[in-house]
């Protein structure tokens, strides 16, 4: 028996820890688990526990898609999750509680389309042996029910970084503090964005698949954090259509020991290598808009000539560019992603995309200066162009995996013919009266 189960043990057989929640992201990167008595954790969990495969592939509203490979293919069986026991966590939360993380296997075999798998997948096609660290900037809306159950935002107006802003938000940042250090998330910043309840908090970098877990740690850390004080934080793309929306910016760089390999090493522009990984971002654009863009609502958060990318472009310190090369330290800032999309998809799908621009030698067009709107190809701007963007993709496809590609475009299909069969009140208000 390995050390790191050597502890779990130790820490599920404290006397004060009485549920354990075995826990997994499904393709939404929502946390999905089911909870345990300690004492059956203990008893089976090293020959794992029953979970329906189809739960890896339901919309957010858990409807079945069709085609998946995991509902009927299947007979909607069974697959079994196995702890991770290095993940295991006490939550904050719950002082009678603690997590592990699991990964899916099916008839014996690990299940290649499981988020955490695919990003476990490209990262071990690296064959530069570059060292790669990722880094994870979430934009949330910090809400509150209104009088007529509406959400409203919990600070008034647009306040970026304002100081009285941040100061309304006190309670819940400090209650988050409390929480991070408890659930090992490294808190290092929290500033007031835009739009009114706006909000950013920033945790330390690490490597691709720790970050991938602490960010799916921190959405759910910041969900509990607003239930304790009945609010509702959202990663929602576009919560409201006269307000900013919220991106996920995931910050890229890469070393091969002491040396950063995306730096010429004269000044701060791309080395030839680093040139080669934003070839493969500008290559992959479209269909990394796919993984990025996961539902019908973050389409709505894409405006020309906005701090939101618009095109397939890069640029020096130019945050209207789908990739930016920020001042200081030579990294990629990848700008595409909706803070509502699955942390360890965006990381597979851009590393990937980058390990194909290194292998091919893809050369970028030039960087732009000021905006790119009209100069550089358009992002698809609606999730079946996305969508069909990823599936032809035959480089990013063999990359990820037929079978993740499949189970992917099933449940956003299926979410988007909701969505098609859902009557607003604005076409109630356009049709009735006038046709």
């Amino acid at each position: 028996m390995s050390s790191a189960a050597d502890q779990m043990i130790e820490t599920i057989e404290d006397p004060a820890i009485e549920h354990v929640f075995i826990e997994f992201a499904d393709v939404n990167g929502i946390s999905r688990s089911k909870q345990l008595t300690a004492d059956t954790f203990l008893e089976k969990w090293d020959d794992g526990f029953a979970m329906n495969l189809v739960m890896l592939a339901q919309t957010p509203n858990n409807h079945v898609p069709e085609g998946s490979g995991l509902g009927a293919e299947t007979g909607h069986g069974d697959g079994v999750v196995h702890p991770i026991p290095e993940t295991t966590t006490r939550l904050p939360w719950r002082k009678n509680a603690v997590r592990v993380l699991c990964r899916f296997f099916h008839e014996g075999e690990r299940l290649s389309c499981s988020p955490r798998a695919v990003l476990e997948s490209v990262l071990a096609t690296n064959d530069f042996e570059f060292d790669f660290y990722v880094g994870s900037e979430l934009e949330f809306y910090l809400l509150e029910e209104g009088p007529e159950n509406e959400y409203v935002p919990a600070t008034g107006g647009d306040h970026e970084c304002v100081s009285w802003a941040t100061e309304e938000v006190a309670p819940f940042y400090d209650r988050l503090v409390e929480w991070a250090g408890d659930y090992g998330i490294d808190l290092t910043a929290l500033h007031h964005e835009h739009g009114p309840g706006q909000l950013e908090v920033l945790f330390d970098y690490g490597r691709p698949l720790e970050q991938a877990d602490t960010t799916l740690d921190f959405k759910r850390l910041v969900k509990q954090v607003g239930r304790s004080f009945d609010q509702w934080p959202t990663f929602m793309a576009k919560p409201f259509a006269d307000r900013s929306g919220s991106g996920y910016h995931l910050h890229v760089s890469a070393f091969d020991d002491d040396e950063n390999v995306f730096e010429d090493g004269t000044d701060s522009t791309l080395s030839a290598n680093g040139r080669h990984f934003v070839g493969g971002l500008m290559e992959h654009a479209d269909a990394l808009t796919a993984l990025g863009t996961p539902s019908v609502n973050g389409f709505k958060r894409f405006e020309p000539s906005s701090f939101v990318p618009y095109t397939a472009s890069w640029g020096y310190d130019n945050r209207m560019t789908a990739v930016r090369i920020p001042s200081g330290d030579v990294r990629m800032e990848t700008r595409i992603p909706s803070a509502d999309a699955n942390p360890y998809l965006v990381i597979a799908g851009i590393i990937a995309a980058g390990l194909d621009g290194l292998r091919r030698e893809l050369e970028p067009p030039s960087p732009s200066d000021g905006d790119p709107t009209g100069d550089r190809p358009e992002l698809p701007h609606s999730p079946e162009l996305a969508l069909r963007a990823l599936e032809t993709d035959d480089a990013l496809v063999d990359l990820l995996g037929e079978d993740f590609v499949q189970m992917f475009t099933a449940s956003k299909r299926c979410e988007l013919r909701a969505v098609r069969d859902h009557v607003t009140d604005w076409e109630r208000d356009q049709y009735v009266k006038t046709v």
